[in-house]
């Protein structure tokens, strides 16, 4: 399993950044989004794809753990990270 960081972002509270992943790749090979502060909290988030239709359009992370409080939502190939309500670093990881 090849792990790629795509996110290094010092977040505000509830701040989002958008991350494009439809020009990238490696989209059609997801497995998991991980997250880490510099605490050593972490959250999981594991890729949920539709077999029948395009993976880039269609599918979403499915929550496995969260001590973060971090959101992560996707929508044709962009995903979209969301603190929570504290200021923290966070470094987002790939899993392919």
């Amino acid at each position: 399993m090849n792990t790629i960081i795509v996110l290094s972002k010092d977040f505000a509270a509830n701040e989002s950044a958008v991350l494009d992943l439809k020009s990238s790749e490696f989209v059609n090979s997801l497995t998991a989004f991980t997250f880490q502060n510099k605490t050593g909290q972490s959250a999981k988030f594991l890729w949920q794809g539709d077999t029948i239709y395009n993976r880039e359009k269609a599918g979403y992370f499915k929550e496995v753990n969260n001590d973060l409080g971090v959101k992560v939502n996707h929508y044709e190939g962009f995903i979209t990270v969301t603190n929570g309500g504290g200021e923290q670093h966070l470094e987002g990881a790939l899993q392919l």
